[in-house]
């Protein structure tokens, strides 16, 4: 079938421009919502990549920068319509954000806000230890983590931070407005990005216990069956603390100290006190508390290979906190550490180096953002400046290897391909903000036009964004709740070359990684959502609207 593939949402006017086609049209022209030509050239072969499958011809229109809604036709076939606008994006960035509105837990949601989407009070009992026979605990609050109903300190900490160091690396954010509760606090309105990260941080302060450790998650015994949040009635239980939970709780909240102290010096030193006693805990059991689900238990795991990565992020989000030398001399040790470890370990995922991973597993990179942000002159945060940039040279090289210009490579379609690809783009903005370059800004639009429709798979991954945007998460309220379509604005899992899920073994397992994608609601290993697919989205999208462009913040 000939297919002409698009950013199904638009395109920024002076941003880089390309239509992809699978197959020789010779030439192309663009049309606009009349009908009219108003732009025409020729297709050049790219040839068959590894990636998609297909031979790939690129189109590329970057001249047409009016405002405007096309499409792109040639052999007789036309793209789906797409605006090029500069605010193409500001609908996304706003329903982006709303999704963690939309998955909070507990008695949260106002139908003013949520509106259709609007579900009753949930998992408002107290959770039991696992166990032991102690005193229930309160734990009411936060999101829900996924396509479940469960809540986790790792996974939770990590999304946060995406936001967090999104606020501290873009201010502009703290200017989107976008439809949900105020909060107040002592010097006056909190933005709204930062009202909905205080819901998980308040949730993630009920997680530590008093001696400063971190439980790593509280869920059921199992997930629950594809019901609403209100009609999950089973226990709720507290998991074993993990060495991993109590960094990663120590790391957020000494980030999250430095923007709240600008809005409020009690809540400030709460979050600031808190991670000083998650650190001292780390202190006093050095040795690593790793995570496994016991026996009975069925949710979610959040395993990790190592804590080391944790306990550096840790440490340099101390040290730009306090400027304390003390956790910068820490976070050197961990440097050295984490370098011999992943020397000699065969990592389960993440392809580049590791001091600039940024996923939920990984988390050396989000310590080297708060280096970067303290912007010392010492021979860790140089060599942490390098590996960015590094790393950004080797993802440019894997976008020139096919037509889509995409920083993946075959062995980066694994289970949540997606939110590899964005972690990849938040390294790329990196980079162009520490080489005051626009030399990456280009990877990084292809990387958005992939999300957004220009895949082989002719799929938006974000819900309510493009003609052909996927409509069957996996996600139990969407499922259920008897509404036509998902609320907008939520990530899809991706292309996944494992195929984990009985579902998705329907594919043939011979197809290219971009194909092996199915929307499908029963498809966890595909097309599962996530806070954390959201968070680095948000950031992402930071830069281009915000400093990848040069165009200024369009929002609000």
């Amino acid at each position: 079938m000939n297919s002409i593939w698009v950013n199904q949402v638009g395109y920024l006017p002076g941003s880089k421009k390309r239509a992809i086609l699978n197959f020789d049209a010779g030439e192309f022209e663009v049309t606009d919502e009349d009908g009219k030509a108003v732009l025409s050239g020729h297709a050049e072969h790219f040839g068959t990549d590894e990636i998609s499958g297909e031979d790939v011809y690129v189109a590329v229109f970057d001249e047409l920068q009016t405002d405007g809604v096309y499409r792109v036709n040639a052999g007789g076939s036309s793209s789906v319509a797409f605006r090029i606008s500069a605010g193409a994006y500001d609908t996304l960035m706003k329903d982006l954000l709303k999704c963690f509105y939309y998955l909070r837990c507990g008695d949260a949601l106002d139908p003013k806000y949520a509106g259709e989407y609007y579900h009753a009070p949930c998992h408002l009992s107290p959770a039991k230890v696992f166990g032991e026979d102690s005193p229930e605990v309160d734990v009411t609050g936060g999101w829900h983590d996924a396509g479940d109903f469960g809540r986790y300190s790792t996974a939770g900490a990590v999304a946060i931070a995406h936001l967090l160091y999104g606020v501290r690396f873009f201010a502009d954010l703290l200017n989107v407005d976008y439809d949900i509760p105020k909060v107040d606090m002592e010097r006056g309105t909190l933005p709204d990005i930062l009202a909905e990260a205080k819901v998980e941080l308040d949730f993630l302060f009920k997680m530590q216990r008093e001696d400063g450790g971190v439980w790593h998650k509280v869920t059921t015994l199992r997930h629950a069956d594809f019901i609403m949040p209100e009609d999950d009635h089973d226990d709720l239980y507290l998991f074993p603390v993990s060495s991993m939970a109590t960094a990663d709780i120590a790391a957020v909240f000494a980030l999250a100290y430095t923007i709240y102290k600008d809005y409020d010096a009690a809540y400030a030193d709460k979050l600031l006190e808190a991670s000083l006693k998650a650190y001292t805990w780390l202190e006093t059991h050095p040795e690593p508390l790793m995570f496994r689900n016991p026996p009975g238990n069925g949710t979610g795991e959040y395993s990790e290979d190592e804590d080391i990565s944790n306990r550096f992020w840790a440490a340099c989000s101390l040290h730009e906190a306090t400027g304390e030398d003390k956790y910068l001399k820490d976070a050197c040790a961990r440097y050295k550490s984490l370098a011999d470890y992943d020397a000699h370990a065969a990592r389960k995922g993440y392809q580049g180096n590791v001091f600039t991973c940024m996923g939920w597993a990984e988390v050396a990179g989000l310590g080297s953002l708060s280096l970067i942000l303290k912007d010392d002159n010492n021979a860790l945060t140089d060599s942490i400046r390098q590996s960015f940039i590094s790393e950004a040279d080797r993802l440019c090289a894997n976008a020139r290897k096919n037509g889509f210009n995409l920083c993946m490579a075959r062995e980066d379609f694994i289970w949540g391909s997606n939110m590899e690809l964005l972690k990849y783009m938040m390294i790329l903005a990196i980079a162009g903000r520490l080489d005051k370059t626009d030399k990456y800004n280009d990877v990084i639009l292809s990387g958005i036009d992939y999300l957004l429709g220009m895949n082989s798979m002719d799929t938006s991954y974000v819900t309510g964004h493009g003609e052909h945007a996927y409509k069957n998460p996996h996600l139990r309220p969407t499922a259920v709740d008897g509404i036509d379509e998902p609320w907008p604005g939520l990530v899809s899992g991706g292309p996944n070359t494992g195929l984990q899920d009985a579902r998705a073994k329907a594919i043939d397992p011979d197809s290219a990684p971009m194909k092996c994608y199915l929307d499908h609601e029963d498809c966890y290993s595909l097309n599962e959502i996530t806070i954390y697919w959201n968070s680095p989205f948000v950031f992402v999208l930071a830069y281009v609207l915000y400093l990848g462009t040069g165009r200024g913040n369009t929002l609000g």
